[in-house]
């Protein structure tokens, strides 16, 4: 059996050292690698954007992903822009390590923090850790401040180094630099009296693996075992990579045009690290080896391409999208090298998780949302003769479950505000023949429950029959009603969930029924499986499922023996796709946050535009948006929506109409004499309603180019 990875989260992931490492770890731990604002896509690594300085974003990181090693990278490098910057500095290279420390202070987390050589003040040079920490400027202040904070955790590792290597971003370090300016056969000069021990990444990236293995704790010098000045850096270079020499100038750091004050001779003495790990730590020269075999054999490029990532922006702004990142395909990844793929234990983890997510007690996975409306129909045993009420504003879907069942669906207008079900219409279409009642949380704001569970329990009473109520939640995954999670069946008997790609979290194509009725419970699980059951308690057949046995009062239950009891289907979902769920819903918070702040996004830039009314929210719902749909006066506009969606298209933005009234169909005009002026609010909203893109995937820069589109066209 392969052993799990542990856990690694790197901060500073676009820079040169994180991405270095996470190049150097990907194959020893399961990496996710932070970056705040420089985005990168790296092959087979998780990337994420997080501002470390404010607190409740490295909370979420580290609750949810579970670190066992954080390698601490981000930092402001620059040293005339910290000198010039202090507050920036202070917050990058302090305030954002002191959060981090106050997160994993008290966890099971090794913490190793990259410090700089920049903490002495260059006086002397060979400097041991015992020396006098005199900063020559608020770069190496404030990184000596954040060593101060990470010492604060017990098992943390300070490592004070200075580093070459490749930059995945379009900036060189020293080594790129010197290595493009003479391959240009331009002329370079170099300090001859700045001195360091610098060393390559990768060389870093070993010296720190091993010293994880080995739980080292402390502040260390960790560099190049010898030192050598700027120039004959620049010197060795050229030589090992077979430049023209003469290109290389020298001259003294003294007449240079650098802002901050820098130390001069800022080497160190690594015999303590050294003697620590038994490890000899390599020359200048090793390092400048290995950086030139490592740009022989490609890695330059390799680390540089903007590899093809999970997430590769697409040409056009879609209207809603999912968000998979590696760690999903890692979870999908490992259920494919399992021995079930199908009727699997994530099925039921999935269930489990959801259930418990949402507050009920019982969840049915089912392939897809389509496939929970119709045994969730079939358990309130919905059939000919009968009727089910519902939302002419939705997916076909809500309304066909009924009519699969041969039951008439009937349609009860919407409320002219949130765009869901109206209370009042649905008990004006109440009667004797109406078996449920399916009320849709259009959007992601839920209908009226509490409101609507009191109208079918005073019907119940005057028809003296049960009426069954199927919330559609197919939109509203993470929204709140009255301060409980939509799903919670409160106020109904069954919540139906989708997972299609555009939902909030997706397995592919799925769906699930939620409960807290335990028979129920029992008839989903019958529905979604061919109406079959291994329950010797259920069987009939006793000759056909029993073997008698001598001197035994229970029957041997034969072991190959099921039987069919009701006519179910075949809608059951693969443990492939409930080990994608149970992935995505461990970051169905983040999204929720991120598509909340979108649409707050949204709402200030279309709040006082004339002709649009942007999304109303009740006081009663706090709505985890699916949509964002706006509302346009077209009558009193120079555009049409047909006009506007082209232009939008034509302007890479993607648009979507929700929904067509399902009474204006024409099989439901054809098969159940709807008409037009059947649902007039409902009928009214189709006429002016526009879904814009949302999902959590979209850049600030995404929603600003989706503002400034709408409003240059219709002109705002």
């Amino acid at each position: 059996m392969i052993e799990k990875k542990k856990n690694m989260l790197v901060t500073g992931v676009s820079g040169l050292l994180g991405n270095n490492l996470v190049h150097y770890f990907k194959d020893k731990y399961e990496i996710l690698g932070l970056y705040n604002s420089h985005p990168v896509t790296i092959k087979d690594i998780a990337t994420e954007k997080c501002d470390l300085s404010y607190p409740d974003n490295i909370s979420r990181i580290v609750t949810e992903y579970r670190p066992e090693i954080l390698i601490h990278c981000a930092s402001l490098t620059d040293i005339d822009e910290c000198e010039k910057d202090k507050d920036l500095a202070q917050k990058i290279n302090v305030i954002a390590t002191k959060r981090i420390v106050d997160e994993v202070i008290d966890k099971d987390v090794r913490l190793v923090y990259i410090s700089t050589d920049a903490v002495y003040d260059g006086s002397k040079g060979s400097y041991s850790e015992d020396d006098a920490i005199n900063p020559q400027n608020f770069y190496g202040l404030s990184k000596y401040r954040g060593e101060r904070e990470i010492l604060r955790k017990e098992e943390s590792l300070v490592l004070r180094t200075n580093i070459f290597g490749w930059n995945i971003q379009n900036k060189k370090s020293l080594g790129e630099w010197i290595i493009e300016e003479l391959k240009e056969k331009q002329k370079i000069s170099g300090f001859k009296d700045a001195f360091f021990s610098s060393i390559y990444t990768m060389e870093l990236a070993r010296v720190i693996d091993i010293a994880i293995k080995q739980s080292l704790d402390g502040v260390y010098n960790c560099g190049a075992s010898d030192g050598c000045s700027k120039y004959e850096f620049c010197l060795r270079i050229a030589d090992l990579f077979g430049f023209d020499k003469a290109l290389v100038a020298s001259i003294s750091i003294d007449k240079s045009s650098l802002k901050a004050k820098r130390g001069k001779n800022l080497t160190l003495n690594t015999q303590k690290l050294q003697e620590a790990l038994h490890y000899r730590l390599p020359t200048i020269n090793y390092s400048i080896e290995a950086f030139y075999r490592d740009y022989r054999c490609g890695m330059c490029e390799e680390i540089k391409k903007k590899q093809a990532g999970i997430q590769e922006r697409p040409d056009i702004i879609p209207y809603g999208r999912q968000w998979i990142d590696t760690k999903d395909i890692r979870a999908v990844d490992n259920v494919l090298r399992s021995n079930r793929i199908t009727q699997g234990p994530n099925v039921e983890k999935f269930e489990d998780t959801i259930a418990k997510y949402c507050g009920a007690k019982f969840a049915i996975a089912v392939n897809s949302g389509t496939s929970a409306l119709h045994i969730a129909c079939l358990a309130s045993e919905v059939t000919h003769g009968n009727e089910v009420i519902t939302s002419p504003i939705t997916f076909v879907a809500s309304a066909n479950c009924a009519a699969y069942c041969g039951a008439k669906p009937v349609f009860a207008d919407i409320e002219a505000k949130t765009l869901n079900i109206a209370p009042e219409e649905i008990e004006k279409k109440v009667c004797q023949k109406t078996k449920a009642v399916i009320p849709v949380d259009f959007a992601g704001q839920s209908c009226d429950m509490a409101t609507i569970y009191n109208i079918i329990k005073k019907k119940e009473k005057a028809l003296n029959g049960k009426i069954f109520i199927i919330e559609d939640a197919s939109h509203a995954l993470g929204s709140l009603y009255k301060t409980k999670r939509v799903g919670s069946s409160v106020f109904s008997d069954m919540t139906v969930l989708s997972f299609h790609p555009v939902k909030h979290i997706t397995t592919g194509e799925g769906g699930m029924v939620l409960t807290n009725d335990e028979n129920l419970y029992r008839k989903l699980r019958l529905f979604r499986s061919h109406g079959i059951t291994s329950d010797p308690k259920k069987f009939t057949n006793a000759d056909l499922a029993f073997q008698l046995r001598p001197s035994a009062e229970d029957p041997l239950v034969n072991p190959w023996y099921y039987e069919q009891i009701a006519l179910g289907y075949n809608y059951r979902i693969t443990d492939i796709q409930c080990a994608l769920g149970i992935s995505q819903l461990q970051k169905l918070n983040r999204f929720r946050k991120r598509r909340r702040e979108i649409v707050n996004m949204y709402n200030k830039a279309f709040g006082g535009v004339e002709y649009v009314h942007i999304p109303f929210e009740s006081a009663d719902c706090n709505s985890n948006f699916h949509l964002y749909v706006l509302r346009f006066d077209f009558e009193k506009m120079d555009i049409d929506r047909a006009q506007l969606i082209l232009e939008l298209r034509n302007r890479g933005i993607q648009t979507q109409v929700h929904y067509i009234p399902v009474h204006l169909q024409p099989f439901y005009q054809r098969n159940f004499g709807t008409k037009l002026g059947d649902c007039p609010n409902a009928e009214k909203y189709y006429s002016q309603c526009l879904s814009i893109p949302l999902y959590p995937a979209m850049t600030d820069e995404d929603v600003a180019k989706v503002i400034t589109t709408i409003k240059d066209i219709i002109k705002a």
